[in-house]
């Protein structure tokens, strides 16, 4: 069965490399879902997953993984939800997350220091 990723991200984000690596290392292929820049309402958000997402992934012969890049609250919360209580459905299989504990300091024009998500030490949970 193919293992595929269905990787949300808003469009305005990019993947690190190692976020990419990590990808090829766990499932066979996988694609984007595109987030606007400025979001999608949440009648948005019902009708792309109600009515197009469980439509779309519902196959045998897929292992659909959706993993979430850039935080979107009701569709991790939902299609978590879908996952748990349908566990025979075909497509969806799980949710996973993009994590990472590590920060690095960057020092704006202005003087001030800031942290950042570092580039490297993700983790997909």
């Amino acid at each position: 069965m193919e293992k595929k990723a269905v990787v949300v991200i808003n469009e305005q984000h990019s993947l690190f490399l190692e976020q990419k690596c990590i990808l090829d290392r766990e499932f066979d292929n996988w694609e984007f879902i595109s987030v606007p820049a400025n979001g999608w309402t949440l009648d948005e958000m019902k009708n792309l997953l109600y009515n197009e997402w469980v439509e779309e992934y519902d196959v045998p012969e897929m292992d659909v993984t959706f993993v979430f890049a850039s935080p979107i609250p009701y569709l991790i919360r939902q299609i978590t939800a879908f996952v748990c209580h349908n566990p025979d459905y075909f497509g969806m299989r799980d949710v996973k997350v993009f994590h990472n504990d590590h920060r690095d300091k960057k020092e704006l024009p202005n003087g001030k220091i800031i942290q950042v998500v570092s580039s490297t030490g993700w983790q997909l949970v």
